[in-house]
């Protein structure tokens, strides 16, 4: 066997041992790649007003952000959720003495109401049904199942706390590692890899882009719609559209949902409106708008950023929706580099 084929086995087999070693912790380790890649700009404008020299500053700066962020979503729905415990507990109290009334819009519902009124009348109007129906539930969780929720609890906290970590580590010492990652790829595949290493990171970006930047737009538009429509509380729904948008068809989900409701309090001409104009914006933000965040700034075919979407989504889950697009722009651009007619003084690197 020649020195360099032992040479490459050999860096394969340590590869595949740490792949194996890291298998339960990939994916927040590719969550806090993906983060650091696609926030990078920022650290480096940080960096030019506080000085080079105060990288872990700028670090523990930037990931506290991300923290955040993450957080406070959660922290606004706990504290919602406490805000009506004194509702819930006047709940429980009514079922137990004179049992729970029908709301008066559940008859309405189309082509179910009568079926709900029935199970409603079966399961929670009589007095003391609701403990029932609960203790019947809690009767079907057995102490197997409870410590499996808490087990992946657990895993989802420990993974939130190893990927802040990794993620500080990353924006102290990203150059370095840019740097080392750029030397093999031009050493092992020559400027074409350097350039393909390049599109992989227009590509991330353009994704966290297009979900971020037109999930928050989503969110505003909807919000205004709702609150014309006379929907309580139009900046929760709002905001539960554009985060679910980044499911496919999860913002249609919750805008019919709204949309039923106008229907059963009488809204007619309101919810027929909202579900007929929010769904072709919703339509174009999903099949136009958001692939084409991601498809510009690498050159993918618009096509193609919609399948690495949902083909991601599929086959990866949410980490999906960023490694689907950026794996078709790296097959696109090797694509391109095998397809491009060599021509005397054509660039090696030119991606058409």
């Amino acid at each position: 066997m020649k020195p360099q084929i032992a040479r490459v086995l050999a860096v394969i087999a340590i590869l595949a041992a740490c792949l194996h070693l890291l298998s339960h912790l990939l994916a927040p380790v590719c969550w806090s790649a993906l983060l650091a890649v696609s926030t990078w700009p920022l650290r480096q404008r940080l960096l030019q007003r506080i000085g080079p020299q105060r990288r872990r500053l700028a670090a523990g700066l930037l990931t506290g952000a991300v923290v955040l962020l993450l957080l406070v979503p959660l922290g606004f729905l706990v504290y919602r959720g406490l805000l009506e415990v004194p509702s819930l507990l006047q709940l429980w109290g009514t079922s137990q003495t004179t049992g729970l009334a029908p709301p008066s819009w559940l008859g309405g519902l189309p082509l179910i109401g009568a079926w709900a009124l029935k199970q409603w009348g079966l399961y929670l109007e009589q007095p003391g049904a609701l403990s029932g129906v609960l203790h019947g539930f809690a009767h079907g969780m057995t102490i197997q199942s409870g410590r499996a929720l808490f087990v992946m609890l657990s895993h989802r906290a420990i993974s939130f706390v190893f990927c802040a970590v990794v993620l500080f580590f990353l924006y102290a010492d990203g150059d370095a590692l840019a740097r080392q990652v750029e030397a093999v790829l031009l050493r092992q595949f020559g400027h074409s890899g350097v350039h393909t290493m390049q599109l992989a990171v227009q590509t991330v970006r353009g994704t966290v882009n297009g979900l971020v930047l037109v999930g928050l737009a989503v969110a505003l538009v909807m919000s205004l719609a709702y609150a014309v429509a006379g929907v309580l509380h139009p900046a929760v729904w709002g905001l539960a559209t554009g985060l679910l948008g980044i499911l496919p068809l999860g913002a249609t989900v919750v805008l019919a949902g709204v949309a039923l409701y106008l229907l059963t309090v009488g809204s007619t001409v309101a919810a027929i409106v909202l579900l007929a104009v929010g769904s072709v914006f919703i339509f174009i933000v999903d099949h136009f708008v958001r692939p084409a965040f991601i498809a510009g700034s690498s050159r993918l075919p618009l096509v193609l950023a919609l399948l690495g979407i949902v083909g991601g989504l599929e086959t990866f889950g949410l980490l999906g929706i960023f490694v689907g697009p950026t794996l078709l722009a790296v097959m696109t651009a090797v694509w391109r580099e095998l397809a491009m007619v060599s021509e005397p003084g054509a660039s090696a690197s030119a991606p058409e």
